[in-house]
């Protein structure tokens, strides 16, 4: 069946083993760790989705609201009335209209 190693032969055999165990871990978890699909590159990429998936939630938000903006200039006379006011700085009857400047810096 199976020949009885000298003591030396044994521990040399467990050595090399132990040995190739651990340079396959090593290089299985090198692999894992830095290859293109290993679990830096997924982590970056993952960053990278979180990112475009706040930024999108922000243009929506900005969507939703130009959207309003625009509904109320459609169908609200008075508030298209006030912002026309306010970008043309005109008044009505008997109104006086104040503009605030910028103080010249030099």
């Amino acid at each position: 069946m199976y020949r009885k190693l000298p003591p030396s032969e044994g521990r040399k055999t467990r050595l090399l083993t132990a040995l190739l165990l651990t340079a396959v871990f090593l290089v299985t978890g090198t692999i894992l760790l830095l290859s293109r699909n290993g679990i830096m590159a997924i982590t970056e990429i993952q960053g990278d989705v979180d990112n475009v998936v706040a930024e999108n939630m922000q243009l929506e938000a900005r969507i939703d609201s130009l959207n309003t903006v625009v509904d109320l200039l459609e169908n609200d006379s008075l508030y298209m009335e006030k912002r026309v006011r306010e970008i043309l700085g005109w008044g009505r009857e008997g109104e006086t209209v104040v503009k605030f400047m910028e103080p010249d810096t030099e």
